[in-house]
């Protein structure tokens, strides 16, 4: 019989404790409360966009760096996923941007400031 060897543990992180995955969930419910209150709370739509934004960039950064680990692993993952973070962000800003001034309501009808009695766009 041929002893096999244990595999060696240098380079493994500490493992993430059941206590750590619960302040991390009650983290991440917090936030989310926190950003369910905001959206309710009437402040202007720019500074709701920016907040609602940090928000979500934070919890990000906590689910990839304490679910995925990533505190532990080589700063390359950590900056492609600041890539896809800073990619996503600039999609999101250019899509708000582009339709800031839309007047359309949400199925295409007529807009809120059109003449009384004006008819909705035709269907294609």
């Amino acid at each position: 019989m041929t002893h096999m060897p244990q595999a060696e543990s240098h380079g493994e992180h500490p493992p993430t404790t059941i206590r750590e995955y619960v302040l991390i969930g009650i983290v991440l419910t917090v936030v989310t409360a926190v950003e369910l209150w905001v959206s309710y709370s009437g402040m202007s739509f720019g500074l709701l966009v920016g907040v609602l934004m940090v928000l979500s960039a934070f919890k990000f950064a906590v689910v990839v760096a304490m679910f995925m680990h990533l505190r532990f692993e080589n700063g390359l993952l950590w900056r492609l996923f600041s890539f896809g973070l800073i990619l996503g962000t600039a999609i999101i800003l250019a899509l708000t941007a582009l339709f800031w001034n839309d007047r359309t309501d949400i199925v295409g009808g007529v807009p809120a400031n059109a003449a009384p009695g004006a008819a909705a766009p035709a269907k294609h």
